[in-house]
């Protein structure tokens, strides 16, 4: 019994050592679907796992199985290889695709799988943009792309910088045909080479409890329903604009005082500033001139509490009768034609070249639009409070003003005369109050923003009330006062610095 043990023992041994000393061969993988099934190391092209896209807009990401948009304008950026592609989407909606250098097609009231090569293309690699906009339908719900088989994705070209856009429908491209791809704001950043997004919805006031959410709450929330005012806030982290572009007012004209849309006026540029420190923010007068007294205001009233980065954009003339569809809304060759306008004006800040000023350093005599007649110290007096009047131009030291920029379009003005500025009586913000000249101290009743438009023609605004400078009571006679009142865009509020 012994011996069988140890037998045992010895023959167990050796089939131990045995094993110990062979090499051992890993086992050889199995491929089930070599040909559909993507390299298991590597991402599953065109899903939503897919990170070579890219995506522009308010996203709600929280749904692994579905990523949705509620902001019209939103798009998407992505490189594909192979001859087709088609998208696939979870809701019914207006979509529009681009694909290389190729133009917006529409798919309009489509949903489902949307086959965007119904006629295919030559293989290789190509560019493909897909964007939503549909009126008050502003939902992408996007679920994939379907590629070629053993077609991948590639990441595309991002511009490297971002303008966001914050208005109204005449922003989302309301009544246009292909909608938010062809409003001003889209085909300007285009043009800029510019990515963007559209924070804008039709109907919507900048102004809450009238009665509706207005921009004021509404630019905090991740959908853009004006009535759902308590859904999820949207993360201000998940990109930072380079510029800001503000464009509303519109609807505000139904009933919102002009008061309470100044006050949420400046509660939203400050409310951009805190989330966004260095954009650049841009406010632009109306189309039609609504609200374009609160709006400047608003936006003086920010520079002077020292934020030198937002701007007032007049756009008074930008665009004609006909330029719109329904006398609101612009139409697709109206919003080129603002696009075209607004370029310039953001480009450089956008290159890093220096903004051009508004008017060059120098001394000028300074002539009202209406009148044709010179700004004029009265009777020629030196003396501190002497008031300002308006004079057929002679040639004088009393009627000649020496401008220097102090920055973002803001200057002091001083007779060459009298060595003194152009300043407001009594550090007054009230409409009507006079002009006169004083020892300069650099206070903001001695400081005024200097804006162009388009006929070029100059707009004065006190930096201290957001008042413009104009002459009193419409005159054009000689004598007649010059004081400072909300912007009307009237002739008589509009200046000229020609050489004395």
């Amino acid at each position: 019994m012994k011996m069988k043990h140890l037998l045992n023992f010895l023959l167990l041994f050796l089939l131990l050592t045995a094993a110990g000393c062979s090499k051992k061969e890993a086992p050889k993988p199995v491929d089930n679907h070599p040909d559909t099934d993507p390299p298991k190391t590597e991402q599953v092209y065109g899903s939503l796992k897919d990170t070579n896209i890219r995506y522009f807009g308010r996203w709600d990401f929280s749904n692994k199985d579905q990523y949705v948009s509620y902001w019209g304008g939103a798009y998407i950026k992505v490189d594909f290889t192979g001859t087709t592609v088609k998208v696939k989407v979870g809701n019914t909606s207006d979509f529009y695709a681009k694909i290389d250098n190729g133009p917006w097609i529409s798919y309009k009231q489509s949903s489902g799988t949307i086959n965007l090569t119904p006629t295919p293309l030559t293989n290789g690699t190509h560019s493909l943009s897909v964007a939503q906009g549909k009126d008050y339908d502003y939902q992408f719900k996007f679920d994939g792309l379907v590629l070629d088989n053993n077609a991948v994705t590639k990441v595309p070209t991002v511009m490297s910088s971002l303008i966001e856009y914050i208005g109204d429908s005449i922003t989302a491209g309301y009544t246009c045909d292909q909608a938010n791809v062809s409003d001003y704001a889209w085909v300007a950043s285009e043009a800029l080479g510019a990515e963007h997004t559209q924070i804008a919805f039709p109907g919507i006031k900048l102004t809450s409890g009238f009665p509706d959410a207005g921009m004021d709450v509404q630019y905090l929330k991740m959908q853009s329903d004006q009535t759902k005012t308590q859904t999820g806030d949207w993360n201000f982290q998940a990109y930072t604009p380079k510029l800001v572009v503000i464009n509303l007012g519109t609807n505000d004209n139904n009933g919102v005082p002009d008061a309470e849309f100044q006050k949420a006026y400046v509660n939203l540029l400050t409310l951009i500033r805190a989330k966004f420190p260095d954009a650049e923010i841009f406010a632009l007068r109306t189309f039609l001139g609504v609200k374009s007294s609160p709006i400047l205001a608003a936006v003086v009233t920010r520079m002077a509490a020292g934020d030198l980065k937002v701007h007032y954009i007049d756009t008074d003339g930008w665009l004609k009768a006909g330029d719109y569809s329904d006398g609101i809304h612009p139409t697709a060759a109206g919003h080129i034609k603002a696009a075209a306008l607004l370029k310039p004006i953001l480009e450089p800040y956008l290159n890093g070249t220096t903004p051009p000023v508004p008017v060059p350093d120098g001394t000028y005599k300074i002539i009202n639009r209406n009148s044709k007649l010179a700004m004029d110290v009265k009777g020629a007096v030196t003396e501190s409070g002497t008031p300002i009047t308006q004079w057929t131009y002679g040639g004088g030291d009393n009627q000649r003003w020496t401008l220097t920029h102090i920055g973002a379009g803001v200057y002091k003005i001083i007779g060459v005369q009298s060595g003194r500025a152009l300043q407001i009586e009594n550090k007054s913000t009230a409409a009507g109050a006079a002009l006169q000249i004083g020892d300069y101290s650099g206070s903001n009743d001695q400081k005024f923003v200097i804006s162009k438009n388009t006929e070029g023609y100059y707009t004065i605004t006190s930096l201290l009330s957001g008042k413009v400078v104009e002459v009193g009571g419409q005159s054009d006679a000689p004598g007649a006062s010059i004081d400072v009142w909300d912007n009307n865009a009237g002739a008589h509020q509009q200046w000229s610095f020609e050489a004395p």
